[in-house]
């Protein structure tokens, strides 16, 4: 049955429910997903998915229930359990399901190219993939997995005050994982990107860069206990974005569980540190003319030269805080009910680049990967990741190190960037440029 069968029949069953109010989530995805060992493809997963997302209100109550499929026997079920659901809620009194939005951001998100490349252009790119990270460095003696996948997705979202929106998005993704050896050791290289536009994605070029990052490992090993001033690799302040992030959310400070309750207008960081959510930058994995509940994208100032300027929120918890949503409603998947997320989330860029940044280190470190990440406890910040990079002195690159730890408390970390790089990079929805960090503590083993 089409998405389009499937919404008429749920929104009858819907209108004849009872319910106060309703939204209808329809979601049509087309995936590929392309693995190569060596230049054999020893992967390949095409799959075609569809399913209803229904959210109801009645007296005052929020249900939610999904079915994949859509066979008309399950959408029926879907809207007694959405009803159901709601009878076992608790009252929401200040929740509303959104109505039309006059005059929506235009965001460009669909690819016309990638929503048409063929499955054997696919293939090549994963091939290309594993022979730039072979050819890299004659030291690289094994690369799996080398994948490229792509999607090709349509939300159709409508509501019982008039509301219905259609968007539609592509994405694209390569990675490959390098393993380069020498005098019996061995060391592992990764490099993966993701993007809207295929013209974005260059197989080549990544292949190369893991397979560098392989054989830049050989010989590693640690530095001694002390504290050092320290550049992060963009990929690595992602992820210490990451835990920042969570005290941002408009539901972790209503729980209590938000580093940052009580401090709005209050410096937090350096004054370094600006962080902004953008749910209209173009060609974002996150971005979009509306949020998965039709409220419209924006930017959003959270941090601003150090000081907290505001937190993100969906239309529950916005409710919940006497407050309207940010355009912060997003969906995990049609299994779960949207929840306060970020659509690009990324600390500001400064003007010097990740060699600049080194430059200044006298005897320190740059870390280029850390290991562990999802330990963290993001109620105290506290952290203690295995880290990997390499030791500078004076200004230049000594030799890689290995098994080393880093630990602190991600306010305290944020609030010791001395300087902000100028590449900006993405990791999914969230992005963050080089930062040289003041004294961090390290420990060997």
């Amino acid at each position: 049955m089409d998405l389009d069968r499937q919404i008429e029949l749920a929104r009858i069953a819907l209108k004849a429910s009872g319910a106060q109010q309703w939204e209808i989530a329809a979601v049509h995805s087309d995936r590929v997903s392309i693995g190569v060992r060596g230049q054999e493809v020893d992967k390949f997963q095409q799959s075609t998915s569809s399913g209803l997302a229904i959210r109801v209100v009645r007296e005052d109550r929020l249900g939610f229930a999904y079915v994949i499929g859509g066979d008309p026997q399950g959408i029926e079920r879907a809207v007694g359990e959405a009803l159901a659901s709601a009878q076992a809620s608790d009252p929401e009194p200040g929740f509303s399901l959104a109505g039309p939005v006059e005059a929506p951001p235009s965001v460009e998100v669909f690819d016309p190219e990638l929503a048409a490349d063929p499955v054997e252009a696919k293939v090549a790119r994963a091939k290309q993939l594993a022979a730039a990270a072979l050819e890299a460095d004659p030291r690289v003696v094994h690369v799996q997995p080398a994948e490229f996948s792509s999607a090709v997705s349509t939300l159709r979202l409508l509501t019982s005050h008039g509301l219905d929106f259609i968007h539609r998005g592509t994405t694209a993704s390569a990675g490959a994982l390098a393993m380069a050896a020498q005098d019996g050791e061995q060391e592992m290289g990764w490099e993966s990107h993701s993007a809207r536009f295929l013209a974005e994605i260059d197989p080549q070029a990544l292949g190369r860069e893991a397979g560098r990052r392989a054989a830049a490992f050989l010989g590693a090993r640690p530095v001694g206990d002390g504290r050092y001033d320290v550049v992060l690799d963009n990929s690595v302040a992602t992820q210490f974005l990451d835990l920042l992030a969570a005290s941002l959310q408009g539901d972790s400070l209503l729980k209590g569980r938000s580093l940052l309750g009580g401090k709005q207008g209050s410096q937090i960081v350096s004054p370094q540190v600006s962080l902004v959510d953008e749910g209209t930058l173009p060609r974002g994995l996150g971005s979009g003319s509306l949020d998965d509940e039709g409220v419209a994208m924006s930017r959003k100032v959270l941090v601003e030269a150090g000081v907290l300027r505001g937190f993100v929120f969906d239309r529950l918890w916005g409710a919940r805080a006497g407050q309207d949503s940010t355009g912060n409603g997003m969906r995990a998947s049609l299994k779960a009910p949207p929840g306060v997320g970020f659509s690009n989330l990324y600390l500001e860029p400064g003007s010097a680049g990740p060699q600049e940044l080194e430059s200044r280190l006298e005897r320190g470190l740059v870390i280029s990967e850390i290991m562990g990440g999802h330990t963290a406890d993001p109620v105290s910040g506290e952290f203690s990741f295995g880290a990997a990079g390499f030791l500078v002195e004076k200004g230049r690159r000594v030799r890689p190190v290995k098994s080393i730890a880093i630990a602190g408390q991600v306010l305290r970390l944020f609030q010791a960037v001395a300087e902000v790089g100028s590449d900006l990079r993405f990791f999914g929805r969230q992005g963050s440029p080089s930062l040289l960090i003041s004294h961090m503590s390290v420990s060997g083993p």
